[in-house]
């Protein structure tokens, strides 16, 4: 692919990293351009062989693919260096041993993506002016997820050209993200040596909507669930059968209100295991910055669903919540029919905190609706996904050497938030490794993934190379066997 030569003058990795500034985006073009569909197969074993190959280009000791019972995935090893710079030569540090590994974790699956909808072909990487004047790379995966991980990979090349890796690093790329993640539980439990390590980082999503960098403890787990009632063998007459024929879509309709009481769910023992937020961490989320009116406004909602003793971020980041994302029953069409249905449906999910397991939840779930629907109805539940909730405690000793590295990557005061809202499988490492783990995300605020003319700013792709190289440092400083890395916060009486 490209030179892999050290740049002239190029004392320190951010002079590396500018000097290889336009190598860096043609190589992740490449990349951007080849198709990797984990839904539908098109291009993953091709992305596969390019993402091992680039790894070892760009100064890895070792890049493999693994084969799992769904897509393949990458892991890829660097030792830290031994007597300082220009040591991307393979050979073995003399005191990799004593320092500690750092595990990258991304994806190179992508989105499927409808070349209509888009102002440049989604597998044609174009570079133009967004909205703000900034030079953007547009492609499917700019943002989600191949700019992000491919930053560390750059960063891992520019400190071997110069003042060596201060880290040992393992660079985990799966798959099958975008189809669920359904088997990096199974590959980091089979490959759990190769992937030990004193930290783990995900880099994914976007920085804050204010347009700073953000550290965060963890992410929100999820629960996604389908239902199905099911009445008689055929839609009716709501003349001649209304009355005493049960009706599905009541049955569902009151099913869902009855799950929620006044904002909270109403399953047993759903809150029993909901971890309470120590005093540092009621401080974090009173210190995230969020204007609650431009949210309403630019929403055109005239309230929020708060209490009054909660605000939006408290609410969003450390509280449970049931969303109702889909129904679906009897007529929908122009006009009047008036039909009794026959079935109704509904998609829901719960997205949870730490510690709250998914399967229990489900249990749960299932006990309560099959005791809440009417004689006459049949009701059945599948569980379409789960993940669980992780959150690394505020007093982990990898919480401040993250943010002085943020702050360093990208010349701001990043923010520290608890959780992010979303669902990324960060507990997969911090069960199966016991090691504390955290997400720092380095695409834009709008970086459109899973739609249309999905970007990413260049100057965040830069900002997220020098994070990495900065986090590296910043770890192998940084004494990680702290006693207070703990799995789990301690509360506050």
């Amino acid at each position: 692919m490209s030179d892999s030569s050290t740049p002239a003058g190029a004392s320190d990795p951010t002079d590396a990293l500018e000097a290889h500034d336009e190598t860096f985006r043609t190589d992740l073009e490449s990349l951007l351009a080849q198709p990797s569909i984990s839904a539908t197969d098109e291009g993953v074993v091709e992305c596969a062989s390019m993402v091992q190959e680039l790894c070892l280009e760009y100064g890895f000791d070792e890049a493999k693919i693994v084969e799992t019972p769904g897509q393949p995935a990458i892991i890829a090893r660097a030792a830290a260096d031994r007597g300082g710079a220009g040591q991307g030569d393979g050979a073995p540090a003399d005191d990799s041993e004593d320092a500690p590994t750092v595990l990258l974790y991304g994806h190179y699956d992508v989105q499927p993506a409808t070349p209509e909808e888009w102002d440049s072909p989604p597998f044609e990487p174009t570079v133009r002016e967004g909205p703000d004047g900034e030079q953007r790379l547009y492609a499917r995966g700019a943002g989600d997820n191949k700019g992000q991980w491919f930053a560390h990979v750059c960063a891992v090349r520019a400190l071997r050209e110069t003042t060596g890796l201060p880290a040992n690093v393992t660079l985990l790329i799966e798959g099958e993200e975008e189809s669920g993640s359904e088997h990096l539980e199974w590959l980091v439990r089979e490959h759990r040596d190769e992937l030990a390590c004193d930290v783990a980082v995900v880099a994914d999503g976007p920085i804050d909507s204010s347009g700073r960098p953000h550290v965060l403890l963890g992410a929100r787990g999820l629960l996604y669930v389908d239902l199905e009632l099911r009445g008689a063998n055929q839609d009716l007459h709501s003349g001649n059968f209304g009355g005493p024929v049960p009706n599905p879509a009541a049955a569902l309709t009151d099913l869902l209100s009855s799950l929620e009481d006044d904002g909270r769910v109403t399953l047993d023992g759903f809150y029993d295991d909901v971890r309470p937020l120590t005093d540092r961490g009621r401080e974090i989320v009173a210190e995230i910055p969020v204007d609650e009116a431009e949210i309403r406004d630019e929403l055109e909602l005239d309230a929020f669903e708060t209490d009054a003793d909660e605000n939006y971020v408290e609410r969003l980041l450390t509280r449970p919540n049931l969303n109702v994302a889909g129904l679906d029953a009897g007529y929908h069409g122009d006009g009047m029919k008036t039909v009794l249905p026959s079935e109704a449906s509904a998609k829901i999910d719960f997205r949870l905190v730490a510690d709250q397991d998914p399967d229990a939840i489900y249990e749960s779930l299932v006990d309560y609706a099959t005791a809440h629907v009417p004689a006459g109805v049949e009701i059945e539940l599948s569980r379409v996904a789960a993940m669980a909730p992780q959150r690394t405690p505020t007093d982990s000793p990898v919480v401040e050497p993250a943010m002085r590295a943020t702050r360093e990557g990208w010349g701001t005061e990043p923010i520290l938030k608890p959780t992010l809202g979303g669902s990324v499988p960060t507990y997969v490492f911090a069960d199966n490794l016991d090691v504390p783990c955290l997400v720092i995300p380095y695409a834009n605020e709008d970086e459109r993934n899973h739609a249309p003319n999905e970007n990413l700013k260049l100057s965040c792709f830069r900002a997220g190379a020098r994070t990495t190289v900065a986090l590296l440092s910043e770890f192998a400083e940084a004494d990680l066997s702290d006693p207070s890395s703990s799995s789990s916060d301690s509360t506050s009486t």
